[in-house]
């Protein structure tokens, strides 16, 4: 096997895995083998066989095209995270509870862990504890992705699993040094009126109407606390709050750490599109940051605005 192919790879192997006692185990556990015979093909005293990078590389989602020679200048490898929410399968839960390891390797006490989310619908790590609307993300997903499934909002459910995988994926976001989140100003105008439309078609019924309602109330006051103290209650670690000055159009997510580059691009409410070229990535940060800047930081400071937005945003939750 060429040799700089084979250091490409392990290259890949461990920016996926910054801690290498787990890179080791979860290696061993793809491959089925014993972390001896692991520790010896890191070491390159015997090689991965042509089937193990096959699996690797499916399960780590590293793209081989990408690595044997395509310019990287035109090409971006992108990975794209479709798991089905409400019937999900075993291929579904392996997913997020790789992203969830990868999440838990990460070196949250370095000073520069951080995360930044740009977007114009609820963060994951924001609405998982609240039922009712974490209920109707998945409704609204199932809608649009399974629209030949339709189902009606009292039947929507997943998996215990998949609901304990999405608890802590929203557990790990929260453990990063800083956090900020760009929202969209129309963000809790935007999902009364999804709540409204399908309570108009049916699909929703008025006392279900009335949980998402208390839910997204209650999700209100939680944001204000952050934004008047700077942080997650849950962990202590400090978050900052823009409302942006203009429209957001697409949900980006950066996360940053030692030796970590990750861009993530959020499609179909809770799937995501992920890549760790790090062109891509100075690009996005450059991106987010500009649309920093044309926005209002309402966290441990302009308390006029702050207490402005968030008396508007109960107004338009009591319209519900």
């Amino acid at each position: 096997m060429d040799n700089s192919f084979y250091q490409l790879l392990l290259d890949e192997i461990r920016k996926a895995f910054p801690k290498n006692a787990l890179m080791v185990n979860a290696l061993a556990e793809i491959l089925l083998i014993e972390k001896g015979a692991v520790y010896r093909r890191l070491r390159q005293e015997v090689p991965f066989t042509f089937n193990e990078i096959a699996v690797i590389a499916k399960h780590l989602r590293i793209s081989l095209d990408n690595m044997i020679g395509i310019d990287t200048q035109r090409t971006i490898p992108l990975q794209s995270r479709l798991p089905d929410f409400i019937s999900p399968q075993e291929e579904d839960y392996n997913m997020f509870d790789f992203y969830i390891k990868f999440l838990q390797s990460i070196d949250h006490q370095n000073d520069n862990s951080e995360t930044v989310s740009i977007t114009n619908i609820l963060p994951l790590e924001l609405f998982t504890d609240f039922q009712s609307l974490f209920s109707f993300y998945l409704f609204i997903w199932n809608f649009h992705y399974n629209n030949e499934k339709i189902k009606p909002f009292s039947q929507i459910s997943t998996t215990p699993k998949m609901e304990q995988l999405l608890n802590g994926l929203s557990t790990e976001m929260k453990k990063f040094k800083k956090t900020c989140f760009v929202f969209d100003s129309r963000v809790f105008r935007l999902i009364i009126e999804d709540v409204k439309y399908f309570h108009e078609i049916r699909l929703i019924e008025k006392e279900e109407v009335l949980k998402i309602k208390e839910d997204l109330c209650s999700l209100l006051d939680y944001i204000e606390e952050i934004a008047i103290t700077g942080q997650f209650k849950e962990t202590g670690n400090s978050v900052n709050l823009y409302i942006s000055d203009v429209d957001i159009t697409t949900n980006y997510i950066f996360i940053e750490a030692k030796n970590i580059f990750l861009s993530v691009i959020r499609i179909f409410f809770l799937s995501t599109i992920t890549s760790r070229d790090e062109n891509m990535f100075t690009n996005m940060k450059k991106w987010i940051n500009s649309l920093i800047k044309i926005s209002t930081l309402i966290t441990l400071t302009n308390e006029r605005q702050r207490v402005i937005y968030f008396e508007k945003q109960r107004k338009i939750i009591d319209e519900l």
